[in-house]
């Protein structure tokens, strides 16, 4: 190893101890009425090393986004997610429905499913309110906007809920809302276990989706955004910390 090559090792060793220190401790969490900018469709989910807000896509003029979060178990999803259910309980421009079994708060969302019937009956409901949006000729003109009469629908699929729902058509409805409820104000959310893929991956076709990468539970809530289905190494955040249950 050259000497330029050990300079440079060390150099990159000492930028990612600083930024573990940077990192160790996360941030308290705004109020959840601050989280949401509806002029640019992004909610603030916590900070980079240098200060930054982290930014999770929920719409753009082109409809709603859909976005992955990819997590080992311990790793802050179900943190990151209250956060996101929090920010959107508090807009009128949205609405949170969710199929996950486990850890979301009473209130925060307008529907939830936890057995396998009621995240069927979830999806097509879902399904049906994408087709009465799509028919309607006010949804097609101009630029997409979320409103109080008509607000963005997240959807968010938890891990398990795809395997307890446990049918083809389960997996039907989630392609039909992936590829076709962006103009109608649908947004699908879907946690996996583990490394990407998820365990519901979107089609490969829906390549705006974004995706959020969770660490280990070693250091819980460290993550970093991904666009364009590509994970590489990159600047990594720390989600807001957990607010009293």
């Amino acid at each position: 190893m050259t000497s330029a090559t050990a300079a440079q090792r060390y150099a990159d060793l000492t930028r990612d101890h600083q930024e573990r220190a940077r990192l160790a401790d996360p941030a308290p969490r705004p109020p959840a009425d601050q989280l949401l900018d509806p002029a640019t469709g992004t909610i603030a989910i916590g900070r980079y090393a240098d200060g930054t807000v982290a930014l999770a896509r929920l719409w753009n003029t082109d409809g709603a986004a859909h976005c992955q979060i990819a997590a080992e178990t311990g790793a802050g999803s179900s943190t990151l997610i209250d956060h996101l259910l929090a920010a959107e309980h508090a807009s009128d421009l949205t609405r949170s429905w969710a199929a996950r079994g486990y850890g979301i708060r009473d209130g925060l969302t307008e529907r939830t499913a936890t057995t396998r019937g009621e995240t069927l009956d979830l999806l097509r409901d879902a399904a049906s309110l994408m087709h009465e949006r799509l028919a309607d000729p006010h949804d097609a003109s101009g630029p997409y906007v979320p409103t109080p009469e008509r607000p963005l629908i997240s959807i968010t699929l938890g891990h398990g809920s795809y395997s307890a729902a446990g049918s083809s058509q389960a997996a039907r409805l989630v392609i039909e809302i992936a590829t076709a409820g962006r103009p109608a104000g649908l947004a699908l959310r879907v946690e996996g276990k583990g490394s990407l893929p998820c365990s519901i991956p979107l089609p490969q076709t829906v390549d705006h989706a974004q995706v959020i990468v969770l660490g280990s539970r070693s250091m819980p809530g460290r993550g970093l955004t991904v666009e364009n289905r590509t994970v590489s190494g990159g600047p990594t955040f720390r989600t807001w910390a957990p607010t009293e249950q």
